[in-house]
């Protein structure tokens, strides 16, 4: 008494994660329409079944979009970016001495190198 069996030659699944299981139904998908075959057939050919395909048909169809409209919303409420241009500093500043000399300072300067100046020049000290 002999029995046939029929074994796959593929080898069994192993479980898979989320984006594992949504990425080979994405390819099986792109397979399919390449295929040129009715749904039964294509579905017989890689051991699925046709509601299952047609649910994950939807899901990846439906998902694509939302996300679509997921990434516009987002780009839409995030800041953007401007060009933005400087002032130019405010006008130099005069200092007028006692002996009548001047010295215009830009708002950036060095104080302590103002001060030396101005002992230098012999004006009071500041």
């Amino acid at each position: 008494m002999s029995k046939f069996v029929i074994a796959s030659t593929e080898r069994a699944a192993a479980p898979r994660g989320r984006t594992a299981t949504r990425q080979a139904w994405a390819e099986r998908l792109t397979r399919f329409a390449a295929s040129g075959l009715r749904v039964a057939h294509f579905c017989a050919l890689e051991g699925v079944s046709v509601p299952s395909f047609y649910a994950w048909k939807r899901r990846l169809a439906t998902g694509t979009a939302d996300r679509a409209a997921q990434r516009a919303a987002a780009a839409a409420a995030s800041p953007r970016l401007l060009p933005v241009q400087l002032a130019p500093p405010s006008s130099a500043v005069e200092l007028v001495l006692p002996d009548g000399a001047v010295l215009r300072l830009v708002p950036s300067c060095d104080l302590a190198f103002v001060r030396a100046l101005v002992e230098a020049l012999g004006g009071a000290p500041c």
